[in-house]
């Protein structure tokens, strides 16, 4: 929550150099979380194309998304705080971008349910915001608190959770030694 004269500073510029490339705070603090989501957004995409399972894809996108808010707590503090529950500044360009970011795990989720590896069943919107709600109220609870989360605790679990809920089951062996013995007497029957 700087000012325009805090940020110059830091950035050893005066106050005017920042105002003659962003004519209000509002637009340089939009500036700065739409570079972060277009760099998270590559990074991401990038990072994907080198997985091929599903539960992997979803267990990377979850780890990836932890460490990079939790790397910078200040953008997340930003996003949280500031951003999202401002009309002003959570505009249709702010919604674009997190559309953008959110619907890579919707396409995730999505290619496993046609894939197989999530249930049929699954409600793709439904996984997607709760992988994203859950995230933010971790991270929610962490920059309010100042509590120390284990990130990489915090992933594994929800990753589990998303998975063990929306994952498509193997048969069980029970069911599978049933429709051997039908399949068996059917065939008894046929050939008597």
């Amino acid at each position: 929550k700087g000012s325009v004269a805090e940020i110059a500073e830091r950035a050893g510029v005066v106050e005017g150099t920042v105002y003659s490339y962003f004519p209000t705070r509002q637009a340089l603090v939009m500036r700065v979380v739409a570079d972060f989501y277009e760099a998270l957004i590559a990074d991401v995409e990038s990072g994907l194309r080198a997985i091929r399972r599903c539960e992997d894809r979803l267990r990377f996108l979850i780890a990836r998304h932890l460490q990079v808010f939790v790397q910078d707590l200040g953008i997340c503090r930003l996003v949280l705080s500031e951003i999202r529950p401002d009309p002003d500044l959570y505009d249709d360009g702010m919604r674009a971008l997190n559309r953008r970011y959110t619907n890579i795990a919707l396409g995730v989720i999505k290619q496993g349910i046609r894939d197989g590896e999530l249930r049929e069943d699954a409600a793709p919107l439904v996984l997607r915001d709760l992988i994203f709600g859950g995230i933010e109220h971790a991270l929610w609870r962490r920059l309010t608190t100042g509590s120390a989360a284990r990130i990489e605790t915090l992933g594994e679990q929800l990753a589990d959770a998303v998975w063990l809920g929306a994952g498509a089951r193997p048969r069980s062996e029970v069911v599978e030694r049933l429709e051997r013995a039908v399949a068996s007497l059917e065939r008894a029957t046929e050939a008597g």
